[in-house]
């Protein structure tokens, strides 16, 4: 059996409606985001809008959604990791990598008003357990800790050994992706290759944030990782250079 899988960090919702296109193009079967937000956390024009639910009405697919973060005084703002599938999600687990708390507009002004980039903010990772045909597959998440000019850091190091050792708990097959915020050669992303296989090793990607959208333009980092178990084949990858964020969006075709 081949999957489509998609990776996409997905800036808060600003590009929503060529988000959406974009997936209806594509058609996958599992697509793992980060930055979903709700309402005032939302870069969507509707700030009353989850966009979770959006994205789930407006595609057909199902999916879970965590979230990692909240804005002290708004209840209804939400930002965190979702996984969507058109197969069934049975159940779901949350590996905490950092403990949860509201934060405040102060905070994140502090660190030019974006959410996710200032070092205090908690992270998550969300573990979907989808049954594809009856074999049961993890789909995990991930929105790495924040560093700079993608760099290692003690906290990134920290959270990614969390998770390579609940990824070597797992019997059955799992993928893994996510903004993880470092670059191919750090240490937080040798832990990963240790436990799985990293698709972007070899893929001749050398970029994943968009080279005219995003805040660093023109420089860029491969900072968007999709890894599997040895369960998977990559029949194909790619990284279409589209606005649907101020990342880009991974591809993977894969076949269990």
């Amino acid at each position: 059996m081949t999957l489509k899988f998609i990776q996409a960090n997905i800036f808060m919702g600003k590009y929503l409606d060529s988000l959406i296109d974009f997936i209806k193009d594509e058609d996958p079967d599992i697509v793992t985001m980060q930055e979903v937000t709700a309402c005032d956390f939302n870069l969507y024009e509707d700030k009353s809008a989850h966009i979770f639910d959006v994205i789930g009405e407006k595609t057909g697919l199902e999916g879970v959604f965590d979230p990692v973060m909240e804005l002290a005084g708004k209840p209804d703002a939400e930002f965190g990791n979702a996984v969507f599938s058109k197969y069934e999600v049975t159940k779901h687990k949350v590996l905490v990598l950092k403990e949860f708390r509201p934060v405040t507009w102060e905070e994140l002004e502090a660190t030019e008003g974006r959410p996710g980039i200032n070092p205090q903010v908690e992270k998550h990772a969300v573990d979907a357990i989808v049954d594809v045909g009856g074999t049961k597959i993890h789909v995990v998440s991930w929105h790495g800790a924040w560093v700079s000019h993608a760099e290692d850091s003690p906290e990134s190091i920290r959270q990614a050994q969390i998770v390579a050792d609940y990824l070597e708990t797992l019997e059955d097959p799992f993928i893994v992706a996510g903004d993880l915020n470092v670059g191919p050669q750090t240490e937080t992303i040798g832990l990963i290759n240790k436990v799985a296989n990293n698709l972007m090793m070899n893929s001749g990607v050398r970029q994943t944030t968009h080279p005219t959208v995003h805040k660093i333009a023109p420089r860029g980092y491969l900072i968007d990782y999709i890894f599997t178990s040895s369960h998977f084949k990559v029949k194909s990858l790619k990284v279409p250079e589209i606005i649907v964020s101020d990342h880009l969006p991974v591809v993977a075709e894969l076949q269990i």
